[in-house]
This record gives C-alpha cells, structure tokens and sequence, in this order.
C-alpha cells in the first residue's frame, strides 16, 4: 500500500495555478441614502468621497478601514457617484454610479391624509417608468390604486421588503417648525404639493393625476347636480365672505343644478353652521359619516365641485370633475393647477399665511399676521360671489 501512495504521488502532474491575492469587496445601496461598507482581510485605509453626478460636487467624504462602512445623512435620491481611494497611495480603487435600472426600489408615503396621498402617488409611477426599474410601494390607501397599476408592487406599511438597491420615503419631514433638509430637498411649503415627490424622488415636476379605483355604480342624484364642500381642518381654510355659499347654492338652484353638500361635518349643527355664516339651504344633504367610496361617486358624476383647501378638493381633481378652489390662506401654486382658482388678487390683501408661517393645528382660528383684529381672515372675506360666480358659469357653460 506504501509503495502505491509513493507512486501515485511520483506520478502527480504539479498544476500551476496561481496564488490568488486576497482582496476587499465593495457593497453598495442605497436604502435610507448611500450606504456602502468595505469587507475583507486586507488592513487597509480608504477614502470615500459621495458625489453628486450632477453638479460634481463632494457632498459628504469619510476615511474607513476595510470592514467598517459609512453614509451620509442624506436620505433623499441624489444621483450619486461613489469613490473610493486606497488612502496610502491616493489611487481610486472603486467607483460606483447610481443607477436603479432594472432594480428593486421601495418608496413609501409617510402620510395618512386624502391630499397628500392623491397628489404624491401618482408620482411613484411616474418614477417607475423614466427608470424602467421595478418599484414596491406602500400607502396607507393601496386599496386606492390597486388593480390600476399592475407594474407596481403594493404592500402594507411597515412591511419587511428584501433585495433593495434602494429606499425612499415621501413625505413633509420638519421638526420644531424647521424643515429636515437631510430628508428632503426643498423647503417645500414654497412649492406645489406634488412637487415634494419630485424633489425627493431627483425628478422634473409636472402635473399628474393619479388613476383611483371608484365603485362600478352611479351616484342615486338623479339631474344635473354640482357638489360643494365648505368645510375644512382650520378655519383659515374657510371661505369667509359673508353668506357667500349660500349666494352660491341660490344661484346654483335657479339655473336648474341641485347642490349637494358633502363634508363630514354635519349640516344642522349650530357650531359647524355657524362657520358657514349659518345653515345652508337648499343642498342634499349627504354630510356626516360616509364610506369614501360614496363620496367618490357623487363627486365624479357631478357636473363640477367647489371647495376649499382640503382633501375633497384633491378628491375631485383625482377624478377629473371640474373643480373649484378657493383659498386665500394657501398662494395658488400650493395646489393642483388644474382647476379654476379663486383667490384675493390685491396685493394689499394678507393672503398665503399657510405659506409664511407654520400652521397651529391646535389653534381653530389661526391666522398668524391679524388673529384677534378686525383684518382675521381677510385673505377670504374679500373674495366674493361673483368671482366664484364666473368660474361655475366657464365650466357649466351658463
């Protein structure tokens, strides 16, 4: 047997393979912002520099060593140019290149409200498709989209989601009245709603309307019928001119529309009536608690809706109704701009608080330049009827 094992090694044909270096590896991602970590044997120090593509500018640079990792703490999309720099000769010996193309990309609305949602998540697709990458989503209403966008992937809220090249959370991220510029890009009460996606998502803005599932019945108004939605969540969202939904519903009803009223905030009650300048008269009456897809019928068969600075208002524009806004509280690029906007044209008229200042939730009659004086909520009161008026008859054609 001795003899066999001495052969069989004598007769062994020695391969030259060569010794394989040990070498450190790069991970990159970019879940949450830029992340990547350097793995390996080799005791190494490196530079890591995070560039933005665009403007070539170093916007965050580290030093680590092999199995450490570092991030900026930007969390927003940056179209990033990785570098890192074996520290001891300053030569680069890694460079990686955002590109989510053909990757799996998570993005999440951090909202729970009507608007917010509406506006931003039309975006998400749009997203999907100028980088032809595949997009897990999650809302706090899938139920609205789904079945409408099959190239996306819906899942709940604070789902585990594995296999990312990339996170990204939409939302207005402030804290003590000062904007996260770490989450997002822009002070965003300067500009349009559904640009707050666009900016975080690195995208052009334009204007997109979401497609929302809406039951497969027609409204139970029978005739030619206009919606109307006064109320909102503070009272610097109202219309203040005295009695003016009532001009509007009166005039409404002699030119032969029915008005239907619909908020949730009861018709009949002495506190919200009384935001209104009293009770209406002459409207259905379709307010109180009512699932949203009842809502969703009534506005899109109606022939047009006049609000407020709310949800409902970002309701019917989801739904193509023809819709009027009227606010003096919010500048006119805040909103949808696809609508008939009514809004205090002087100058010497405050208006565009919303945009100024930080708004007091807990506050009902917030209006930080002129609370308590005769000029409260003057951004409203000075808009009258016939402005309002004018733009039903450009859409109803009266």
């Amino acid at each position: 047997m001795k003899e066999v094992l001495i052969d069989e090694y004598s007769n062994t044909k020695i391969l030259a393979i060569p010794y394989k270096k040990p070498e450190n590896t790069y991970n990159v991602n970019f879940v949450n912002g830029a992340f990547i970590e350097i793995l390996g044997p080799l005791q190494k120090e490196y530079i890591v520099k995070f560039i933005n593509s665009k403007t070539n500018r170093v916007l965050f640079e580290n030093t680590i060593t092999n199995n450490m990792w570092t991030q900026p703490n930007i969390k927003y999309l940056v179209k990033w140019r990785i570098e890192v720099y074996d520290k001891e000769d300053n030569s680069k010996v890694f460079e990686h290149i955002f590109n989510p193309e053909g990757k799996r990309i998570y993005i999440h609305i951090d909202s729970t409200a009507l608007g917010d949602t509406l506006a931003w998540f039309p975006v998400i697709e749009e997203f999907r498709k100028e980088n032809k990458c595949e997009v897990v989503c999650s809302t706090f209403h899938n139920e609205w989209f789904e079945g409408n966008y099959p190239e996306l992937q819906f899942v709940k809220p604070g789902s585990e989601v594995n296999n990312l090249y990339g996170m990204f959370a939409i939302g207005w991220f402030y804290d003590d009245k000062k904007v996260v510029f770490d989450k997002t890009p822009i002070d965003f009460k300067k500009y349009p709603l559904q640009q707050t996606a666009t900016e975080i998502l690195g995208m052009k803005y334009r204007e997109v309307k979401p497609i929302v599932n809406t039951p497969n019945k027609k409204t139970d108004i029978e005739g030619k019928y206009v919606v109307i939605a006064p109320h909102a969540s503070a009272h610097a969202k109202y219309w203040m001119y005295p009695k003016g939904w009532q001009i509007i519903i009166d005039y409404l009803n002699s030119k032969d529309y029915k008005v239907i009223m619909l908020t949730q905030e009861p018709l009949g009650d002495d506190w919200h009536d009384s935001k209104l300048g009293g009770t209406l008269t002459g409207v259905i009456n379709k307010t109180g608690d009512f699932p949203l897809e009842d809502r969703m019928i009534d506005i899109r068969d109606a022939e047009a809706f006049i609000g407020v600075g709310s949800g409902m208002s970002w309701l019917s524009w989801s739904l193509n109704t023809p819709t009027i806004l009227i606010s003096g509280f919010s500048y006119p690029y805040t909103e949808m701009q696809d609508c008939e906007r009514i809004f205090p044209d002087n100058p010497r008229v405050c208006r565009g608080c919303f945009n100024r200042h930080w708004l007091n939730p807990g506050d009902w009659e917030w209006c930080p330049d002129y609370k308590d004086t005769p000029r409260q909520f003057e951004c409203t009161k000075v808009i009258e009827p016939s402005q309002v008026i004018k733009s039903i008859n450009k859409i109803l054609n009266l």
